[in-house]
């Protein structure tokens, strides 16, 4: 079976890729005469320029797909950790009745009334409680200022 290759700009890095297509693809391509510089500068300006072309021989679908950007990204993550971080420091100020009922609540998924039940208190006691450890968590979290 041959192989088909054409070179493709990576909008992600500004590098030139060679991608295996379709026949289908390839001779579309070829037939087409397109012009790179044209697709690089100009081509299409009001659409998104893709940088990858990719062929599923068995079943000739054609995906063209745009890779996102890696820094980006990178930069969510990062972010998502630092709050992360704040958020797990932030629940270590907490008390140790304090820290099991949001544990409780909010990662076994118990109802306050489950809770309520368990410590022998109503359930508006409970919620009165979450809410006042909710509100000192999120001071904390606003002390920390991310």
């Amino acid at each position: 079976m041959n192989k088909y290759i054409i070179s493709v700009r990576n909008t992600a890095n500004g590098k030139y890729e060679n991608v295996e297509v379709t026949e289908e693809v390839y001779r579309a391509y070829m037939r087409t005469g397109w012009n790179i510089k044209d697709n690089d500068e100009s081509f299409f300006k009001h659409q998104i320029q893709f940088s990858a072309l990719l062929g599923n021989i068995e079943d000739a679908v054609e995906n063209f797909k745009e890779f996102q950007n890696i820094k980006s990204d990178t930069e969510e993550i990062a972010e998502m950790n630092i709050r992360l971080k704040m958020l797990f420091k932030a629940l270590r100020k907490l008390s140790s009745d304090e820290l099991e009922l949001i544990t409780q609540i909010y990662f076994e998924d118990k109802t306050e009334v489950e809770c309520a039940e368990k410590y022998g208190k109503s359930q508006q006691f409970i919620n009165k409680k979450k809410k006042r450890i909710l509100d000192k968590l999120h001071k904390l979290l606003k002390s920390y200022q991310f």
